[in-house]
């Protein structure tokens, strides 16, 4: 199966639709396996609310909208020149790592912001271009907060913003005034139209902070949590444990690139403040990075069976999971 997706065709790209679609073949077929993706943000809430009574459509769509990210995961990494090899392992482990678990599968305020956030790091990695850097900084700010406000967790990427520019180049306070002028202006165009709509005057970032501090954790008890759980606390480890291996025989810049996805898992953990319970859920704002982790580490084995095995392994685990709703 990796075989095919080893090449960077406009064919081989289009097949990850169907291998997503195969994926998540159970949430499609079967309502009683389906769980409400999560309502989190200030902008979306009324779509994602509508999406949830379209019943199969709903999750059609989620599924061409992975589809989308995936291609958009591809292009971004290989554009960055962060894999070594040119290859679609990112989006593929992408659409495998967001078809673990169902609560994963349908419309959510983190699925749709993860959208303007692979747009916003496009942006942020071309920092380390030389020419229209004004227009980059400005616009990785606009994206990154249009990203909050889908999902209110993302609000910590403000800070995750300036902390990777600064990782990438140095940041002078210019260059600080560019990406925070890009960041507020969502937030006051939002706030503009909340006046004129509704004669409201109070900012909507204060409804971000509604729910901010420790979260209840959500009690763990179906088999499918665990498996998710433990899937991912393995990739986890092997992430940290097999650094040096993805960051191997990669050039400087592709390197502080790669850093920077390593300090996004870690904010991932301010993130969880912003919500009032975590639950299995939550896991997929992993999503991203470590794709490309488990993309970079499937390429590094030697020997193609082991590659495979794991793929199919993780390929079954999805599957399972959403059989287990069923049961």
């Amino acid at each position: 199966m990796l075989e095919f997706f080893k090449k960077n065709h406009l064919f081989n790209s289009l097949l990850l639709l169907p291998y997503a679609l195969v994926l998540r073949s159970v949430v499609i077929l079967f309502p009683e396996a389906r769980i409400n993706g999560e309502v989190f943000g200030s902008w979306g809430g009324e779509f994602i609310r509508f999406t949830h009574s379209w019943g199969a459509g709903e999750f059609f769509l989620s599924t061409f909208l992975v589809f989308i990210q995936a291609a958009m995961i591809n292009r971004l990494f290989i554009r960055q020149s962060m894999i070594g090899e040119i290859n679609l392992f990112p989006g593929l482990c992408y659409v495998l790592l967001t078809s673990l678990h169902p609560s994963f599968i349908g419309i959510s305020s983190l699925l749709l912001a993860t959208t303007t956030m692979l747009i916003g790091f496009g942006y942020l990695f071309d920092a380390l271009k030389k020419d229209k850097q004004e227009e980059i900084r400005f616009m990785a700010g606009w994206w990154l907060a249009v990203s909050g406000l889908l999902y209110s967790p993302f609000f910590i990427l403000l800070l995750f913003g300036l902390i990777a520019m600064s990782m990438l180049k140095t940041l002078k306070v210019k260059d600080i005034f560019q990406f925070l002028t890009g960041y507020l202006s969502p937030f006051l165009i939002g706030w503009m139209f909340r006046v004129v709509l509704t004669e409201d005057l109070n900012p909507i970032v204060l409804a971000m902070f509604a729910d901010f501090g420790l979260p209840e954790i959500v009690p763990i008890y179906n088999v499918a949590d665990i498996i998710t759980l433990s899937i991912m606390g393995l990739a986890l480890l092997i992430s940290i444990l097999g650094y040096s291996q993805i960051i191997a025989r990669k050039n400087i810049h592709a390197q502080k690139k790669i850093d920077t996805m390593y300090a996004l898992v870690f904010f991932t953990i301010p993130m969880a403040l912003f919500l009032p319970k975590i639950s299995v859920q939550y896991l997929m704002v992993l999503a991203v990075p470590f794709s490309l982790f488990m993309a970079i580490l499937l390429r590094g084995i030697r020997h193609p069976a082991i590659a495979e095995s794991l793929h199919f392994l993780l390929f079954v685990a999805a599957l399972v999971t959403q059989f287990l709703y069923l049961v």
